[in-house]
């Protein structure tokens, strides 16, 4: 028992000690909340005095004059130091001891009862605070308040008591002020336990906020957020920068250019989002400037605390490339079946244009018109340079590369197409920048993209028209340019051409603006085709230029 009794004094003087420190030491926050006590004491002060008035106005009016005097003193003085927030814990103490002088005016000069045990309002007032000094200073006060007024009362009010009595008064304030005590460090430590837990939650909560919005601010995904109107509300520097907008500028707007934020398509998303958590798509769309992008989105929904949807999140990326590379990889496996097919009929082809050559030769040889059997066997050659191109296309073989005039082989292929160009109306017209424009390249594979790209442009105007080449040397490369005004190619297949087995003709197969692709590619340049529908096409070479004395 004695064990257990210093077990807890010891506890409890530690608790008295460590409480004692804390009421020593004083930090920003806890000046901030004595400050905000002050102001509810002034509070109370005035309406204890209203109360005091209220109450002294039926029944001993003599007093409210010493009343008004005493209680606005303190008012104005509790005032004054609620006014200056740096002399907060100053103010706490003079406020405790101040909230005694209206209780001693009144129990002087209304010797009853009741006053006497309102002297111990003001301890109880003290606990306000929930700091041990304030109740310790207002609990010697009240001891001393006590003992006065009960020798001053002893003749009036307590003339049938023992002197002795005052002892239990004093008691009764000491148990007040150690319940106060009890009570103070109770709800301190509730409070400094709820105060770290809500600073614990508030550090969390501002670390995973900063969280949230460093990943917001820095990831390379867009992030649109969206109201159920389609009114944008938030975006991150991805989303200016993948749509090529201000965020500034279109906040509070629509974004009309991304058709899957309208209204219409956001109350689709709606009914969906009811029964999933989010939604995932893939989608091509546009940018502010019409550019054109593969988009894969992830919608998910922004709740309230009923769980109603409030709003819409769009995580975007863009796959753009990873789309190209889907389809340069398909278009690598067609072309490792094309290769395969190409090779067994370049093979079957191979025989018989062999054996066509011979025949061509020996009949030379008997005719006069040696002419016609010149042509003949170059087509024949050509035909056979054609099918070593589809072989080439299963086993990739060595060309022979030479230096070659380009202006040499369009008239060769202008003079080789002048007769069918008159069968469809089509007049060519070659404009040429420079006399020689010298090339390293395989001629027949040259003139094979040229009579390909023109030939298209040929069939592409069935009522006739005119077909633009002409060529031009650009900062170290050759730009040939073959321009048709035929019907040009609709804009949402224009991305396929060149693809195997693609075609807008009827009777075309698919293969011939691919074989030229490659064609240009393995002599390092490039080919682009623009087309507008109803207006022509445009298809640019650009290959190496060889200047002169290299």
């Amino acid at each position: 028992m004695n064990v257990q009794l210093g077990s807890f004094l010891a506890r409890f003087a530690t608790d008295i000690k460590e409480a004692w420190t804390n009421e020593r030491r004083l930090n920003q926050e806890q000046g901030h909340i004595i400050h905000q006590k002050n102001k509810l004491m002034l509070v109370v002060f005035v309406t204890l005095l209203i109360l005091d008035i209220l109450t002294n106005l039926f029944i001993f009016p003599e007093i409210i004059p010493a009343i008004l005097l005493t209680a606005g003193f303190g008012c104005a003085l509790v005032a004054f130091f609620v006014l200056r927030p740096k002399l907060a814990k100053v103010g706490m103490y003079v406020t405790v001891c101040t909230s005694f002088i209206p209780f001693w005016v009144v129990a002087y000069l209304d010797k009853d009862i009741i006053n006497f045990y309102f002297l111990s309002m003001p301890l109880i007032m003290s606990s306000l605070y929930n700091r041990i000094l304030p109740i310790l200073i207002a609990s010697f006060l009240t001891c001393i308040t006590l003992s006065f007024f009960y020798i001053d009362y002893s003749n009036i009010v307590f003339s049938n008591h023992l002197k002795v009595d005052v002892i239990y008064f004093i008691l009764f304030s000491i148990f007040v002020t150690i319940f106060l005590l009890f009570s103070s460090r109770l709800t301190g430590s509730l409070l400094e336990k709820a105060e770290k837990k809500e600073k614990q939650t508030s550090l969390e909560l501002v670390s995973t906020k900063e969280y949230l919005e460093a990943y917001f601010n820095n990831t390379t995904d867009s992030i649109g957020v969206y109201d159920l109107n389609g009114i944008i509300l938030k975006v991150n520097a991805s989303f200016e920068k993948m749509f090529h907008v201000n965020g500034k500028d279109i906040l509070g707007t629509e974004t009309s250019f991304l058709s899957f934020t309208s209204a219409n398509s956001l109350r689709v998303f709606l009914s969906k989002l009811k029964k999933q958590k989010q939604l995932s798509f893939e989608l091509l769309t546009a940018t502010k400037e019409e550019n054109h992008i593969d988009l894969n989105i992830t919608l998910t929904p922004v709740k309230d605390s009923e769980g109603e949807i409030i709003a819409f999140v769009f995580l975007m990326k863009d796959i753009t490339d990873k789309k190209r590379t889907e389809e340069a990889l398909m278009q690598s496996e067609k072309l490792s079946v094309i290769g395969e097919l190409a090779a067994g009929v370049a093979h079957e082809i191979r025989n018989p244009v062999t054996v066509l050559k011979g025949f061509v030769h020996l009949l030379s040889k008997e005719s006069r018109e040696k002419e016609f059997f010149t042509i003949m066997d170059k087509e024949l050659e050509r035909i056979n340079q054609i099918t070593n191109e589809f072989m080439a296309l299963a086993k990739p073989q060595a060309i022979k590369i030479k230096r070659q005039n380009l202006k040499e082989l369009i008239q060769e292929v202008c003079t080789f197409l002048e007769s069918e160009a008159f069968i469809h109306q089509v007049i060519m017209e070659v404009v040429h920048f420079e006399e020689y424009i010298w090339l390293e390249c395989e001629p027949n594979q040259i003139k094979q993209v040229l009579i390909n790209l023109i030939k298209n442009g040929m069939e592409a105007m069935p009522d006739g028209g005119k077909i633009t080449i002409h060529t031009q040397v650009v900062d170290g490369y050759v730009n040939l340019v073959i321009k048709d005004e035929g019907n040009g190619i609709p804009e949402e297949v224009i991305n396929k051409v060149g693809q195997p087995f693609f075609t807008t003709k009827e009777q075309g197969t698919g293969l011939g603006l691919m074989v030229s692709m490659k064609i240009i590619e393995n002599h390092g340049g490039q080919l682009t085709i623009q087309s507008e529908e109803k207006v022509g096409s445009t298809v640019e070479i650009l290959l190496p230029h060889m200047k002169v004395g290299e």
